[in-house]
């Protein structure tokens, strides 16, 4: 590109920049504004091209010099906006129960959005991509029970291929970071996963069959390839290997980051220990499964305690989730429970009526509200954390599963505390926040404090009077009905 080609475009994009930029400010100033700053565009453009800067440093030079715009307009449209105006505007929409709801479905869709519209939790919700999914299972040296879990030895894997009567397969599995490069030279460390001829077979996915290849998962091709046929070889761990294909879309097992899966014969494996995945027959129970082969161990060298083993229907597993976030939602709770009195004031005198057949809406507003938290809370910690992962023997690990529910239980408190607070706080009629707090008492009658402080309806329905601190135990929070004496303070003015 010429040098006077650049010189054009640089400026074009610049007062391009200018013009968009001058809409945020006001318009009494905005004429003004933007021919002073076209001026001074044309002025650093020339000053830049005088110099004999090279195209690259011109367009750079002119691109920062334009950028102090951004703060000039930022400036002037601070100044623009009126804030009392803007108070008064938009403070009775911001207390509605509509703003609240409309604020927490944002947020809601905004961790959709983070999370690239929740890959995980569709995992985890939806049934895994193989055939029969609820018969496929993984087994481990250990209990559950005991939170104890190791890999399973080779040898007892050939004992139980050959002595299984409630078993359709048994498949071997290993894993690690290694280094792969593709044809490009350009290497990373990745996820690998090494699996017996059965594997795939057993899961029911359907692959080609070859000697010496890979197949690559969804992912890695379409951030290795871009999409191109997959005519390249890869190097893993040093050695060179031929690209079978690619698996489905929706593939994975136990880990989602898995990127290489190398198909290995049963007499080149070299695993002392590895991970097992099983197929049950139809009928069969993992409990079942269990015994038997305990069983089959114990009968080759008649140690008990040592032969137990642990077998997780893996959609379970996967799942598991779900009852991390129930444990932690029901002690949250029991907590807030007992910890908060939730005595919504309650009208009385003639109003009562009126108030009980506002009650459904009520009720609704905060079912909505809190479901809307507490959908926040569980998302964020399917999508954000490791609450829903799951480790290479088929199991939570003793940090994960603990944690999560701590975690689920923290957030899952908090988001009910903030919801009972913010209802106690709301007109039982217009659902607004109540406002125009008013103390009463004197200071120094409690701990140098006011004894309690009145809350009021924006619109005159009510004040609620709330205690600073209860005298007694059953002491309520108190609504009184404000009469029509009242009516001039709220009336409407144009």
């Amino acid at each position: 590109m010429r040098q006077y080609d650049v010189f054009d475009s640089a400026v074009r994009q610049a007062l391009l920049l200018i013009g968009l930029l001058s809409r945020v400010v006001h318009p009494n100033r905005r004429d003004e504004w933007r021919r002073e700053w076209e001026s001074e565009i044309w002025h650093a453009a020339r000053a830049l091209e005088k110099r004999g800067e090279s195209p690259a440093r011109l367009r750079w030079g002119l691109w920062r010099f334009t950028c102090g715009s951004l703060q000039d307009a930022a400036w002037h449209a601070r100044r623009r906006l009126n804030r009392d105006e803007a108070i008064r505007t938009f403070g009775p929409r911001a207390q509605s129960a509509g703003f609240c709801l409309g604020f927490l479905g944002a947020v809601l869709a905004l961790i959709i959005l983070a999370s690239g519209f929740l890959p995980v939790t569709r995992d985890v919700v939806q049934p895994l991509p193989y055939t029969d999914a609820g018969r496929i299972a993984t087994v481990s040296q250990g209990s559950a029970l005991l939170s104890t879990r190791s890999a399973i030895r080779a040898d007892w894997v050939r004992e139980w291929q050959r002595d299984t009567k409630l078993l359709e397969g048994v498949a071997v599995y290993t894993w690690s970071k290694q280094s792969v490069a593709d044809s490009t030279g350009r290497s990373r460390q990745l996820l690998a996963a090494r699996v017996s001829e059965n594997f795939f077979p057993l899961l029911g996915v359907r692959v080609p069959a070859c000697a010496e290849c890979v197949l690559v998962s969804y992912e890695f091709w379409r951030s290795a390839y871009r999409g191109r046929p997959l005519i390249e070889d890869i190097q893993l761990g040093g050695k060179r290997y031929r690209v079978a294909g690619v698996l489905d879309k929706r593939f994975w097992f136990l880990s989602r980051d898995v990127a290489v899966w190398q198909v290995v014969p049963r007499r080149d494996w070299m695993a002392a220990r590895s991970g097992v995945a099983v197929r049950l027959r139809p009928g069969v129970t993992p409990a079942a499964a269990e015994r038997e082969l305990s069983t089959i161990l114990t009968q080759q060298d008649g140690r008990g305690w040592e032969n137990l083993v642990d077998v997780s229907p893996l959609q379970d597993r996967v799942r598991a989730v779900f009852s991390s976030f129930g444990m932690g939602l029901g002690l949250a709770a029991v907590i807030v429970g007992v910890g908060v009195r939730l005595r919504l004031p309650m009208w009385s005198g003639s109003r009562a009526c009126r108030a009980r057949r506002r009650d459904c809406v009520r009720s609704l507003f905060f079912v909505a509200k809190t479901s809307l938290l507490l959908t926040a809370v569980l998302l964020s910690g399917i999508e954000f954390t490791r609450a829903a992962s799951i480790t290479a023997l088929g199991g939570t690990d003793l940090l994960t599963e603990p944690l999560s529910t701590w975690l689920f239980l923290m957030a899952s408190m908090a988001a009910l505390t903030w919801s009972i607070h913010d209802q106690r706080r709301r007109c039982r009629v217009c659902l607004r926040r109540l406002g125009m707090a008013a103390h009463v008492g004197c200071p120094g009658s409690l701990l140098l404090d006011w004894a309690g402080t009145e809350l009021v309806c924006i619109d005159g329905h009510g004040m609620l009077h709330v205690p600073e601190m209860a005298a007694c135990w059953s002491e309520p929070e108190r609504w009184t009905a404000l009469d029509d004496s009242w009516l001039d303070l709220f009336a409407k003015r144009s």
